[in-house]
């Protein structure tokens, strides 16, 4: 080995041993505290507020921090003052939080009632209905679709009721056309109405149908 590779290796492992911290950065051979006890291959591992975790040649334990001998005190004192100053910043924000919870929420705002609207006992489905007559056990309605959608209308969605004061359900939609000059009849069970249409609809009741022309009284929705 050169000479000035024997100069630098000197001023390296020097310069290596100035900055290693004794008991922080590697292990004190022989540590000797100030209780009596003697802790060989001693290296601090952990810095709490009140003590510090010693692992050493019998294993690990805690020392207060003002057992350590008087060399090591500022060195010391440097960390605890650390960790003591990250404890009182989590402190903080813990009673920050914990005051947030505890505060009193804002009541909400009044809810102002709105008025009562009057209902359209006619009015179902988006469609109005009106009974306009009734021939046998057919009842011929008025139906105006007042959404913006289509509507289907099933029979089974409608009741009527007889001057005679019995109720009856829809049974069949009817559908009255002509062909070949003669009058005939087609049974649906399904009727749709465009929005903003008016539709006349034939609806066949329960009734029997020998029931007196005129004797339904009103339609319903059901």
């Amino acid at each position: 080995m050169g000479k000035w590779a024997k100069i630098w290796g000197v001023a390296w492992l020097t310069a290596a041993s100035l900055l290693a911290a004794p008991l922080l950065d590697e292990p004190v051979a022989t540590l000797a505290l100030k209780d009596g006890t003697v802790l060989q291959e001693a290296q601090a591992k952990g810095f709490l507020s009140k003590v510090v975790l010693v692992k050493h040649q019998g294993g690990v334990r805690t020392v207060p921090y003002e057992l350590f001998p008087d060399d090591f005190q500022a060195a010391l004192a440097a960390k605890r003052q650390a960790v003591l100053a990250a404890a009182q910043a989590e402190r903080t924000r813990r009673e920050a939080g914990t005051l947030n919870l505890t505060q009193p929420k804002a009541a909400p705002p009044a809810r102002v009632a709105a008025p009562p609207v009057a209902s359209d006992p006619a009015l179902r489905e988006g469609c109005r209905l009106t009974l306009t007559d009734s021939k046998g056990n057919v009842a011929i309605l008025k139906i105006e679709n007042v959404s913006d959608h289509v509507i289907s209308l099933l029979p089974s969605q409608f009741g009527a009721r007889s001057t005679a004061g019995e109720e009856f359900s829809g049974a069949e939609w009817v559908g009255i056309y002509y062909k070949e000059d003669r009058m005939a009849a087609a049974w649906k069970s399904q009727r749709s109405v465009d929005p903003g249409a008016t539709v006349t609809l034939a609806l066949m009741l329960t009734a029997p149908p020998s029931i007196k022309d005129g004797s339904i009284e009103t339609v319903f929705w059901k």
